[in-house]
């Protein structure tokens, strides 16, 4: 059967909103059921056509997980190896499925590198639960998410909202250098997704994706609220923009609207006067 790589999109010339979910099956009633159940939780569902595509679309869209059905053509232990050796891709989980009869398939995925490697009743019994978790991760507890914002790290926000993207990463490594609870993945994750919105408007494609596949991963790390930073929000604006200039590509990265960068919400613990002191003006609002 051939499923076209852009069926999950079919009909817009917009890119669906939410994270990426790369899909590979080969049954039509698996493509229906995965692509619905990935949206109902808010995902953008990817169909790809067999293995040998695999690869080249996480590369693309920067997936936020993969599902691969065993039965679809090409080389899927290959693909599957190709992934887990890309320092970029390594991180995205691979659930692949195929028949609960079939142990010696299930196991070659595992061996490829395969994450899971389920049996397809599993995995439909278990669709809904694998999808939300990825694509609406849970809060959990990150060190030091509890505490206000550090005045340097304000201060980077500030900038970012400001839309001095070049300031506001100096700001936030500093905050990033002087925390040492896992809480500072949280200013690192800002600072990229901002140095990848400076790279837009320097129509610097490569550049802006390269900082959005460093940044990301640290947010969806992070819980939807942390120091008083609405995460959540920021991470699904950042998604959203990631995956309309991946659609765009280099040749037409000029073609989206600048002015749609998001501002961070945050609680801001300090005066104006802590804050000037740092050598930063307030925004205009």
């Amino acid at each position: 059967m051939q499923i076209s790589l852009g069926l999950a999109n079919k009909g817009t010339d917009e890119p669906a909103a939410g994270p990426a979910v790369v899909v590979l099956a080969d049954d039509l009633f698996f493509v229906t059921r995965l692509t619905d159940v990935i949206r109902q939780v808010g995902g953008r569902p990817i169909v790809v056509e067999n293995a040998d595509e695999l690869v080249a679309v996480l590369d693309l869209h920067f997936p936020v997980l993969a599902l691969l059905d065993l039965k679809t053509p090409g080389d899927w232990e290959t693909a599957i190896q190709r992934c887990k050796l890309s320092p970029q891709n390594r991180q995205i989980p691979l659930y692949a499925f195929g028949s609960h009869v079939d142990t010696e398939t299930l196991r070659r995925a595992r061996q490829a590198g395969a994450d899971h490697a389920w049996a397809r009743s599993r995995m439909m019994e278990e669709l809904v639960a694998v999808v939300q978790r990825y694509v609406q991760p849970a809060a959990r507890e990150v060190e030091g998410c509890a505490d206000p914002l550090s005045r340097v790290a304000v201060a980077g926000l500030l900038e970012f909202n400001r839309r001095d993207f070049f300031e506001q990463h100096e700001y936030l490594e500093l905050a990033w250098n002087e925390e040492s609870r896992p809480v500072r993945a949280m200013y690192q994750g800002i600072l990229q997704v901002g140095l990848a919105f400076l790279q837009i408007e320097r129509d610097n494609w490569r550049g802006a994706l390269k900082m959005f596949r460093r940044g990301l991963p640290r947010l969806r790390e992070m819980p939807a609220e942390c120091q008083g930073v609405d995460v959540a929000a920021l991470r699904a604006a950042a998604e959203t923009i990631h995956a309309e200039i991946t659609a765009l590509g280099p040749d037409r990265l000029h073609e989206f609207d600048r002015s749609r960068f998001p501002t961070i919400r945050f609680q801001n613990p300090y005066g104006v006067e802590e804050i000037e002191a740092l050598g930063i003006g307030l925004p205009d609002h």
